[in-house]
C-alpha cells in the first residue's frame, strides 16, 4: 500500500514529521549516530510499509544539525521510492521562544523553508514562514498516481500549517497561497476541443480548516484560455477519493476558437445562453475521477 497515495495531507504531514523529529532530536541532544535506526523505527509506527534511510547526517557549528538524501521507500512494492529530500537542515532559533527551530529543505529541484515552533504544554506543532520555491511537481513520485495524469509545473508558495491535538484528535489548521509556473495537466475529457491545459501561470489563496482545503481569489493564464476559480476539497481517505467542488469561468482566446470550428460554436451558444461574455464551470467529483460541465 502506497502510504502517499491513500492517506490525506501525507506528503505535507511526512516532511513536517521528518522537521519536526530533527528539531526534537536536536533538543533533546540525541546521538547523531543513532538518528537512522530511531528515524526508521519512528517511521514504520506512523506509516506502516514504508522505510526511511539517510545517507549522511552531521552536526553544524555552533549548533545545528544537516542530513543528507534522506529516501522513503514503498516495502509493498520492493521498495520503490515514494519521496527523496536531496537535503534537510535545522537549526535552533535562539532569539525566539524555545523551542523553535528554522528549517532549510532541499528537494526535487527547490529549496524549501520554515520555521518550527514545538508547544508541548498545548501538545501543537506550529510550521510558520513556510516558503516553498520551484518545487518541480513533474519529480514527485506520487503526484501522477493520486490524480491518475500527468501534472507538471513549477510550484510555489507560503503560509503556515498547525498541528493540534484536541480531545484526543489531530486537528489539522492551515493558510497560504501558492503559485504553479509553466505546467501542464491532461484532461479527462477533452474542453473546448482541449485534451490538456498549458499554464503559463495557476495561483490561489489556501485555507486548511475542519478536514477541507478552501481556494479563493483562484486566477489562472494559458496558452488557450483563462480563468477565475474558488471552491473547496474534502478531505477523504484514501486521497484520490476526497471530494472536489469548483466553481468558475472560462475565457477563450481567439486562437483556439479559430482553430476549432467546435470549440467557436460551443462558445457563441454557451455564451448567448448565459447572457455573459465568460464561461461558467462545475468540476466536481473526487480528485482522481473529476467530472466538469459548463455551469448555468
Amino acid at each position: 500500500m502506497n502510504p502517499f497515495k491513500n492517506r490525506p495531507l501525507l506528503c505535507c504531514s511526512l516532511i513536517a514529521y521528518m522537521i519536526i523529529l530533527g528539531s526534537v532530536l536536536l533538543y533533546i541532544r540525541f546521538p547523531t549516530d543513532q538518528f537512522n535506526a530511531f528515524c526508521q523505527t519512528k517511521l514504520e509506527q506512523l506509516l506502516p510499509g514504508t522505510q526511511c534511510t539517510i545517507k549522511k547526517i552531521r552536526c553544524l557549528f555552533p549548533v545545528g544539525m544537516q542530513a543528507d538524501t534522506i529516501i522513503f521507500n514503498d516495502m509493498a512494492k520492493n521498495k520503490q521510492v515514494l519521496g527523496t529530500i536531496d537535503q534537510l537542515t535545522i537549526r535552533p532559533q535562539f532569539s525566539s521562544p524555545w523551542p523553535r527551530f528554522s528549517v532549510t529543505i532541499k528537494a526535487y529541484s527547490g529549496e524549501h523553508k520554515a520555521s518550527v515552533l514545538i508547544d508541548k504544554s498545548k501538545q501543537e506543532v506550529v510550521l510558520d514562514n513556510i516558503l516553498v520555491d520551484h518545487l518541480d511537481l513533474a519529480k514527485l513520485p506520487f503526484i501522477n498516481e493520486i490524480f491518475d495524469r500527468k501534472i507538471t509545473g513549477l510550484f510555489s508558495g507560503n503560509g503556515m500549517y498547525k498541528s493540534a491535538k484536541q480531545n484526543g484528535k489531530n486537528i489539522l489548521t492551515g493558510r497560504g497561497n501558492f503559485v504553479v509556473n509553466k505546467g501542464n495537466f491532461s484532461l479527462l475529457y477533452p474542453i473546448l476541443s482541449l485534451t490538456k491545459i498549458d499554464l503559463k501561470e495557476l495561483k490561489t489563496d489556501i485555507v486548511l480548516q475542519d478536514g477541507q482545503v478552501q481556494f479563493s481569489n483562484g486566477h489562472f493564464i494559458g496558452k488557450e484560455l483563462k480563468g477565475d476559480f474558488a471552491g473547496n476539497i474534502i478531505l477523504q481517505a484514501p486521497l484520490h477519493n476526497s471530494n472536489v467542488m469548483i466553481r468558475g469561468t472560462l475565457d477563450p482566446f481567439a486562437p483556439l476558437l479559430k482553430k476549432s470550428k467546435y470549440a467557436q460554436n460551443m462558445v457563441i451558444q454557451l455564451k448567448k445562453r448565459n447572457k455573459q461574455s465568460t464561461l461558467p464551470f462545475l468540476l466536481h467529483g473526487s480528485i482522481q475521477k473529476p467530472r466538469f460541465k459548463f455551469d448555468t
